[in-house]
């Protein structure tokens, strides 16, 4: 499950990098296209890729610091998930699939690592 959890992280992150306008639309919608989020998305999928492809190659060449790729993940998700929840004048359709994504991931992360300890 680390590597499945690495590898969609890394193809999020990649999207992002490649393509932000689509890959944003969801979240963003017709803000999507603004230079501003599309920087922003950018940022965002460099993250996506250190910590996805960190982890999807260290489950092969470094497995002593999986547990740390995977927590470092939960943390910025978990951070994600609080900020589409907490910051005001969020459109509901961006909360929603904000919290929903990044919240999902946090799900992901912490069963991976569970998976770990068996």
């Amino acid at each position: 499950m680390p590597e499945a959890v690495g590898l969609a992280r890394a193809a999020i992150g990649i999207a992002h990098m490649v393509a932000p306008t689509r890959a944003n639309e969801l979240l963003a919608g017709t803000d999507a296209a603004t230079p501003t989020t599309r920087a922003a998305a950018r940022t965002f999928g460099i993250r996506e890729i250190y910590i996805g492809g960190g982890l999807f190659a260290a489950t092969s060449y470094a497995p002593r610091v999986v547990r740390t790729l995977l927590r470092a993940g939960v943390a910025v998700d978990v951070w994600d998930t609080a900020a589409f929840a907490l910051t005001a004048d969020l459109p509901r359709r961006t909360r929603v699939a904000g919290c929903l994504i990044a919240g999902g991931f946090v799900v992901a992360g912490i069963a991976a690592e569970t998976q770990l300890d068996r």
